[in-house]
């Protein structure tokens, strides 16, 4: 029986070490001199808005200086003055970054979401949702007023910008499940065609009853309302991206709309028959490689942010809404608006690059039954929105913990 030994070769030359000589105390102080980069590399950013007083509010003396914004980053709690068994001490938080009473709907988008959609345009997944108390102002915020267009209207507008003369119009690959797609035949590009144009029959239809209604309405204040479309175009046309992509690659954008209500799932593009209230409860099931997605929600493809931002006015006009003590028009469910895009080589067989996501989602308000004065079928509601946000809220703390940990 043999055995062979391997020896250590022999060393040729003299060993350079001036390389492991190096001080590198400059090097990691360079580092922690840029913060900004950090934050950028953070997986869970927290922005805050605080909403300026309504004047019914400043006329019932509700501004106690209880919030006051310190920098860029911070805010100040104090309690009311008119409390006097609360310890008036001062709690100091911090944000990623804090909007103060005065800041404009653009201000806000600029420096929460903006990046946000060009990760996604790029490849990347985001979720960005407003989270907060009712009547917080989270759907003023999302949605905003025809005339002063929220965070989902704009960035449906800068992002078709950016993708413009860039886009596949053609139909034939359509997001599946989490992140596939599936090729579809002729016959079922006709299909999403024919079920593109009704959808879109529906909005038409809906701004028709909307004249006939009370004239005056607000379309922000009356959430069934399709009144108009033009929130889109309060977006200046030069808000883009310069994407760095081949000649050949294109851009094909689906959206979804769905709402969590009562713990249901509901898609809030499905189109009920007249006479029936009910929706079809979705189930949520998980692909091959254990990720999540909601089983048989229903996809368009829109080629304008007008087409999207339409799609989403009739799945708005269908979301829960109702009136409490302290909102008028509380939104009774969460709602999540999925805008899908597939990285398309234009080629002679066209193939898909790959598939990012960007979910948008407007939270329904925590709620205080003792203020609300929610009874029946709205005291259920309320239950199963501040536990759902309770689970939610667990969830933060988990990922804020593994984003901190060593």
């Amino acid at each position: 029986m043999e055995s062979s030994l391997v020896g250590k070769p022999e060393r040729v030359g003299p060993v350079q070490v001036e390389d492991i000589k190096r001080d590198l105390l400059s090097d990691f102080t360079a580092l922690d001199a840029q913060p900004s980069a950090q934050c950028e590399s953070e997986n869970l950013q927290v922005f805050l808005r605080v909403r300026p007083f309504t004047s019914a509010e400043s006329d019932s003396g509700e501004s106690q200086d209880c919030v006051s914004v310190e920098g860029l980053d911070t805010v100040v709690l104090r309690a009311p003055r008119n409390i006097r068994s609360l310890p008036q001490t001062a709690q100091t938080f911090t944000f990623t970054q804090v909007f103060g009473p005065d800041s404009s709907q653009r201000t806000v988008f600029q420096g929460s979401v903006r990046g946000s959609v060009r990760h996604v345009l790029e490849g990347g997944n985001c979720l960005v949702f407003t989270y907060g108390v009712t009547n917080a102002g989270k759907t003023f915020t999302f949605l905003g007023p025809d005339h002063d267009s929220g965070l989902l209207p704009r960035s449906l507008a800068v992002l078709f910008n950016s993708v413009d003369g860039r886009l596949y119009c053609g139909n034939d690959l359509k997001p599946q499940r989490c992140r596939d797609y599936s090729r579809l035949s002729p016959e079922q590009q006709k299909e999403e065609n024919s079920s593109k144009r009704n959808l879109l029959k529906m909005y038409r239809e809906g701004k028709e009853t909307d004249r006939m209604q009370t004239s005056g309405r607000s379309t922000f204040l009356d959430g069934s309302a399709l009144s108009s479309d033009s929130s889109v175009h309060s977006v200046s046309d030069s808000d883009s991206f310069c994407l760095d992509v081949d000649s050949n690659v294109r851009f094909s954008v689906w959206v979804s709309f769905c709402e969590i209500y009562n713990d249901n799932i509901h898609d809030l593009l499905e189109q009920v028959p007249a006479g029936h209230h009910k929706r079809t409860v979705l189930r949520l099931s998980q692909d091959v490689k254990g990720n999540s997605f909601i089983k048989g929600l229903r996809w368009v493809q829109v080629n304008s942010s007008d087409e999207a931002y339409r799609v989403m006015k009739i799945g708005k006009k269908n979301q829960s809404f109702c009136a409490t003590r302290l909102n008028q028009l509380s939104s009774r469910s969460h709602s999540i608006f999925s805008i899908r895009i597939l990285r398309v080589d234009d080629t002679a067989v066209p193939r898909v690059l790959g598939i990012s996501e960007l979910a948008l989602c407007d939270l329904a308000g925590s709620e205080r039954c003792s203020r609300t004065q929610n009874t029946g079928e709205r005291l259920k509601e309320a239950g199963n929105i501040n536990s759902s946000l309770l689970t939610l809220g667990k969830c933060i703390n988990a990922m804020r913990l593994n984003q901190n940990a060593k």
